[in-house]
This record gives structure tokens, sequence and C-alpha cells, in this order.
């Protein structure tokens, strides 16, 4: 197929019409891509912090990893737990990490957690508020590790529902954790 200098320029036109129109996050990227190209890294990092702030700014409250823990010693270091069922009265540990969280003085962040137990119908069987506060500040990865003691309820499969609402915007979100119940350990 044989292509014209005028239909590369129509296609030209097309195309960087299209990315003159992207917006925000694409205008950042580029931005940190031509500071890349000479030699600014600190510069391209901070374009690219700028970016993600962009695409918070407009986001809810997500979640990057979510997952029962045995053990969690801070961000990405933590041991999954591989056996999600637990007898009552027994901890269960949950490790999450959110995105998109504003930041208040001093670069700090924070949240509350409400908490739900429901069944898998999605029955809730238990609603607790503000069951869980964290402050902190630092850099803008950062985890936490939840934990309540599982009820005593009939052996079965349950979901814990997390609802997260932030201290420094009003974003909130919601993530969910399946996990059993088993026997209780008999005396």
């Amino acid at each position: 197929m044989r292509t014209g200098a005028a239909g590369l320029t129509t296609f030209a036109v097309i195309v960087w019409s299209n990315f003159a129109t992207a917006g925000p996050v694409l205008d950042a990227a580029l931005q940190a891509e031509a500071l890349q190209e000479q030699g600014k890294t600190v510069e391209a990092l901070d374009a690219l912090e700028a970016a993600m702030d962009k695409i918070c700014e407009t986001s809810p409250l997500v979640f990057g990893r979510v997952a029962i823990v045995e053990t969690s010693e801070g961000f990405g270091n933590f041991v999954e737990r591989i056996d999600t069922t637990f007898k009552p009265d027994e901890k269960l540990l949950v490790y999450v990490e959110p995105k998109c969280l504003g930041f208040g003085e001093m670069q700090s962040v924070g949240f509350t957690a409400d908490l739900s137990i429901a069944n898998m119908t999605g029955q809730a069987l238990g609603e607790a508020k503000d069951v869980f506060s964290i402050s902190t500040s630092g850099p803008r990865d950062i985890s936490a590790t939840l934990s309540f003691t599982v009820p005593y309820l009939r052996p079965g499969d349950y979901k814990a529902t997390f609802t997260v609402h932030d201290e420094n915007s009003d974003r909130s979100g919601t993530f969910e954790v399946p996990f059993k119940i088993g026997l209780p350990t008999a005396n």
C-alpha cells in the first residue's frame, strides 16, 4: 500500500491532536520523559508524582495489595496466610495498601475504617464504625495491617468488608476479604 505525503500528514495531525487533547496525566508523563532524556532524573520523578497526583484528584480511594497475612513488617513485606480458615476468637490480620489518600499537614496521611462481617449471601452479621484509625507521615506508598478477632459464628464461609474513609479528603473506598470459620477449639 502506498501512502503519499498528504496521507502521512493527515495521519500525523490526527495522532498529534489525540495527544494534544489527552489531558494533564499524559502531559505530565511526556514532561517526565523529556526531563529524563535531558538527564534530569529528579525532575522527571517529580513530574511523574505530579501525574500520580492528577490521577488521584479524580479517583476514589483504591487499594493495591490486599491479603490475609501471618505477619506484616511494612510496605510489601508480609507473609501471606495460605489457610484462610480461622477458629472463633482467633486473630485475623489483613494487609492493605491504600492508594490515593489525601495529604494533610507535614505530608501526613490517615484514615479510619469500618468493619462489617457478612455471610456469603450478603446478610450482615455484625458491623462497627471507626474500628481502625491509622495516621502517619512519610512516603506516598503506605501499608497498614488491620486485625480483628474472629467472632463466634457457625462454621462456614464469610466475608469481612472494610470501608475506609480518608481523613484528608472526602474519598472513601471498600474492599472485601473472604474467610472461613471452622469449629472452635475444645477446652
